[in-house]
């Protein structure tokens, strides 16, 4: 992705990346914050459903997502983060795209998150998606504020997009 005469790269997160992607996501709020091992665990035991944006060797964008357990067919999208510098420029969507691009060992017909309503951002970012892929979005309450307990939590509206046939790839 050529982006403002920069070469912006895309690749598998790694264990070197954790603390990285942690700092990134600290520089962003309102993102949800966790802890430098839950980032050691997404960069190595779901580096293959996640993805990370460099430009040289500075990381610009995460993407941290997973194949549901319950659902082979259906990528759950946990965080996107992209560095200030390079929003609104497309970067999460090629992100996305690229890791919805990638072989599974069962096809994915479903792509799934949670926004809340103040993200205004996530919200046209995957409201885009579906338009982008000529797939359905169905949004419903997953969780609500009192499942947060005492941290001031919004609520998270699950956003399920699909079917789309990801073999046709010409599409993302």
């Amino acid at each position: 992705m050529k982006n403002n005469s920069c070469q912006i790269t895309f690749r598998l997160p790694e264990k070197k990346d954790a603390n990285t992607v942690k700092q990134l996501i600290e520089n962003s709020p309102p993102l949800d914050i966790n802890s430098v091992y839950c980032y050691l665990l997404v960069c190595t035991h779901f580096a293959n459903t996640s993805i990370l944006a460099e430009n040289s060797k500075d990381i610009c964008g995460f993407i941290s997502a997973y194949i549901r357990p319950d659902r082979n067919d259906t990528l759950f999208v946990w965080q996107v983060v992209v560095s200030k510098n390079y929003r609104g420029k497309g970067l999460a969507t090629d992100m996305l795209k690229s890791i919805l691009r990638r072989t599974y060992p069962a096809p994915l017909h479903y792509l799934e998150t949670t926004v809340n309503p103040s993200n205004i951002s996530s919200n046209a970012l995957f409201s885009g998606m579906a338009r982008s892929i000529n797939a359905r979005i169905v949004k419903s309450p997953l969780f609500t504020e009192s499942d947060f307990g005492n941290s001031e939590h919004e609520k998270e509206i699950l956003y399920r997009i699909g079917p789309f046939d990801i073999l046709k790839k010409e599409k993302i």
